[in-house]
């Protein structure tokens, strides 16, 4: 984001990198939910491992050598993407299966909270590094810290609790779609976060706003770190609550909440201020998305977990990324701050809409480990058969 911004000085550029990475997260989830139900899911992780850091060594050397253009930057990001769409539902499903069901929502807030201590300490190191040292030598401590990642996860023995499927490709996607129509709370629980996060997609303009406080690329990336902050103490609280009741209700509320951040986020008259609320947006980004994420876990048998995974990163990865553009796109007609306070209306109105229309998004019980068991043989839909 920085050297796009570094490039063109442009907010539209800065959306089109979204769209760079919405693209393949579209077309290319399903089928990667297919491939982690039928292969071996570490084999999937520790490949888009490497391939990810061979990309941050290529655009590394262009950069040192003075050759990198925005092109560049959004083939980099539409080929991430094309390997996270693959990787992430195998991820999602390997998490699911290691632990008793009791224990999965704190499984997920473990696994977030160190992705979120990497949204801290990442985007800070990398905002001191570009002003140090340079680009280049960021994108190549990137591509150092995939490939020892990928070492280090190809020595770890995982038992992945998983039936191959005998049936065809598209028969399996046909039947995990078949379960999400069954099950119809899951899509209501994807589709709250997506609205949230396509109207709320802040991420796009932290350049122009550490830009306006005339803080350089350090700010940028305190900015960047920030929502990572308010993350682990949502994680904390998650992790001490357990399979806690109302998590329809909690979801509901994080995500109102995170639009008042959004207002906040565009009218700091401070960096303070603006730092403040960066951590509101991660706080309650994550207490509503580990809770789903752990609820609708529980709500599906082992064997369908890579689809239905794939199911969510399809529209919550894809959602925020065209989110992006439409974000950038808002900020140049318009400016970054109305740009922020538009969306935060949107993102409230329609999770209050929802809300509204799913009485069972309210249950005490919706996605308890008692409320909905991993057998759905008796709602399979005629003509969908076991896996």
């Amino acid at each position: 984001m920085w050297q796009i911004y570094d490039l063109t000085s442009s907010p539209l550029h800065l959306g089109l990198n979204g769209l760079a990475r919405a693209l393949p997260v579209v077309f290319f989830s399903l089928a990667g939910g297919v491939i982690a139900d039928r292969l071996d899911r570490k084999k999937i992780i520790v490949l888009t491992q490497v391939l990810n850091g061979t990309f941050a060594v290529v655009l590394g050397i262009l950069s040192a050598t003075g050759h990198i253009e925005v092109w560049h930057i959004y083939a980099a990001t539409f080929l991430n993407a094309g390997l996270t769409s693959v990787s992430a539902p195998a991820r999602r499903a390997v998490i699911a299966s290691l632990v008793p069901r009791e224990h999965l929502l704190n499984a997920f807030a473990m696994n977030s909270s160190v992705n979120q201590m990497d949204r801290i300490v990442a985007p800070s190191i990398a905002g001191v590094l570009i002003a140090v040292f340079g680009l280049s030598f960021a994108y190549w401590t990137t591509a150092l810290a995939r490939l020892v990642t990928a070492a280090a996860l190809s020595r770890v023995p995982i038992e992945q609790a998983r039936v191959t499927s005998r049936g065809s490709p598209l028969k399996d996607l046909v039947e995990g779609l078949a379960f999400i129509r069954v099950r119809s709370i899951i899509l209501v629980l994807v589709v709250m976060d997506v609205v949230a996060t396509f109207f709320g997609s802040y991420r796009a303009l932290l350049p122009i706003m550490a830009d306006q406080f005339d803080t350089g690329p350090a700010g940028f990336g305190l900015l960047s770190s920030a929502p990572g902050v308010g993350s682990l103490c949502a994680i904390g609280l998650i992790m001490v609550l357990g399979d806690f009741p109302f998590k329809g209700r909690v979801m509901a509320a994080a995500i109102l909440a995170y639009a008042a951040c959004l207002v906040g986020l565009a009218l700091s008259p401070v960096f303070a201020l603006a730092l403040l609320a960066s951590a509101g947006l991660g706080l309650t980004d994550s207490l509503q998305g580990v809770t789903r994420n752990g609820a609708i876990q529980l709500m599906t048998p082992d064997e369908l977990r890579g689809r239905v995974s794939s199911f969510q990163h399809m529209l919550q990865s894809g959602g925020p990324a065209l989110g992006q553009t439409l974000m950038g796109a808002g900020a140049g007609a318009l400016g970054a701050p109305v740009a922020l306070v538009v969306g935060a209306g949107m993102c409230a109105l329609t999770t209050l809409l929802i809300a509204a229309r799913r009485k069972d998004l309210m249950e005490r019980n919706l996605g308890s480990t008692t409320a909905v068991g991993p057998d759905w043989s008796a709602d399979r839909p005629a003509g969908i058969g076991a896996v």
